[in-house]
């Protein structure tokens, strides 16, 4: 699979992510391929086409925009830095994300997506508990930056 083969194929399973068309996203991977998310690991197709139903009921209207280095390729193995935007719970949320994949027979056989949760922690918790419970968390993260 080519380099450009590989960039046109990850932009079109995330199309169809943002057309919430499951099928469609899940026939990038291949049978037996490994995805590794924050919530946990997903192995086969079957375990990952579950897990993308379950990501796109959680925020339907998911759009992502290139930002950083955007998708690079180098030979079967491709990085890919975005901006996803979607909301939580009713609450509109900008995720900075790195998905990383690998290839073997024109699917996807490995992924990992690294997203910045605590972001969308800090933008979508409510409440005054919560609010301290995060900034608590951010602050001593950042402790002896500022």
């Amino acid at each position: 699979m080519s380099e450009e083969k590989i960039e046109s194929s990850i932009r079109d399973y995330v199309g169809a992510l943002e057309r919430n068309d499951v099928e469609r996203a899940a026939s990038f991977f291949a049978d037996d391929a490994v995805w590794h998310a924050p919530e946990g690991e997903f192995k086969g197709k079957d375990e990952i086409k579950r897990y993308i139903s379950w990501s796109l009921q959680g925020s339907p209207n998911s759009k992502f925009e290139d930002t950083g280095i955007g998708i690079v390729v180098k030979e079967n193995k491709a990085a890919y830095e975005f901006i996803w935007e979607g909301t939580h719970e009713g609450t509109p949320i900008r995720e900075p994300g790195i998905c990383l994949y690998k290839f073997s027979g024109g699917k996807c056989i490995y992924h990992r997506s690294i997203l910045d949760r605590l972001s969308t922690a800090e933008q979508s918790t409510t409440g005054f508990l919560g609010k301290r419970i995060i900034g608590t968390i951010v602050e001593q993260a950042e402790k002896g930056l500022h």
